[in-house]
């Protein structure tokens, strides 16, 4: 078939796992063995019904595809397509390509595409949602706080984005400090403590997460005296 179109003068021949029936090393398996028959342009198209279609697309470009079929935030039939933002930004991670894609201008394009669309993006989607880069898990924040790398392989930088650390029940001693000291808030040690402990206590009772102004409340029952920064 390839060689057909290609006499018929086509520059390219797409791949449509329109179905979505292949996995990854069954991608990698195709392209590659169109790969070594043809010298045309190979363009991979994944549909993302179980969940694989950026990493088929991306074993389809391992495997020697030159172009990816992509769609902001996947956006296409039944679940979608292989996610523009998703598929640009492993294949800087994860091999160092190079796309051509401006990486921190991702979140604007997808905020622009799901407005147009009338979609909501999930707030955990993949690089472009609202909670990827935020934390609130003690362990996590408190190695985040001495080395990013400890609980973040993707630094949000790349993407024009930084961590959020949100205080809520699962907060530790670090964020506490970490908050208090960036809100101009002095704390003994001991006092740090008691607000963790109202910090959660307030975050389970609300089942939400606690706001800073919330935060500095709680610190002036704790310490005794006016804040000389509400946050």
């Amino acid at each position: 078939m390839i060689a057909v179109a290609k006499a018929a003068g086509a520059c390219r021949f797409r791949v449509a796992d329109t179905l979505s029936v292949l996995d990854p090393d069954a991608t990698y398996a195709l392209v590659r063995k169109l790969r070594v028959t043809t010298d045309l342009e190979l363009e991979f198209h994944g549909h993302d019904d179980l969940g694989l279609a950026t990493a088929n697309t991306l074993s389809a470009i391992k495997a020697g595809a030159s172009h990816a079929s992509v769609t902001v935030i996947g956006l296409g039939e039944r679940a979608g397509n292989a996610p523009l933002e998703e598929v640009a930004v492993a294949l800087k991670q994860l091999y160092g390509r190079e796309t051509g894609i401006i990486l921190p201008e991702l979140e604007n394009v997808a905020a622009l595409v799901a407005a147009a669309a009338a979609r909501a993006i999930p707030l955990n989607k993949a690089i472009v949602g609202e909670y990827v880069f935020t934390h609130e898990s003690g362990i996590h924040v408190d190695g985040l706080l001495k080395d990013q790398r400890t609980y973040q392989s993707l630094d949000p930088a790349l993407l024009g984005r930084r961590n959020r650390f949100v205080i809520g029940k699962h907060s530790g001693l670090a964020a506490i400090t970490a908050l208090l000291d960036e809100l101009k808030l002095a704390a003994s040690a001991d006092q740090a403590r008691q607000i963790l402990s109202q910090v959660r206590k307030h975050a389970i009772e609300h089942k939400l997460p606690v706001e800073r102004k919330t935060v500095a409340a709680i610190w002036r029952d704790v310490c005794g005296c006016p804040a000389t920064q509400s946050g």
